[in-house]
């Protein structure tokens, strides 16, 4: 069964990171408090070498799909 891009936004929104075979995405503002104030979500995969902010949940849902489905294409 795949994920949909809400349960994707729904677990985030819940304070948790979802790491799926090298991609990964989180809130940082729920991991550094201190240093992000609003929500900036963090999206980036070492093993394909991209690495992005974004303000906005659909954005950083979309560009973890994207990645997430070129995970066997280095």
């Amino acid at each position: 069964m795949r994920a949909t891009k809400e349960e994707y936004k729904s677990v985030i929104f819940s304070g948790c990171s979802i790491d799926y075979m090298g991609v990964s995405i989180c809130n940082l503002a729920n991991h550094h408090r201190r240093i992000v104030r609003s929500n900036e979500y963090q999206v980036w995969s070492d093993r394909h070498k991209e690495y992005y902010l974004f303000k906005n949940i659909d954005d950083a849902v979309d560009k973890f799909v994207e990645i997430k489905s070129k995970r066997g294409k280095i």
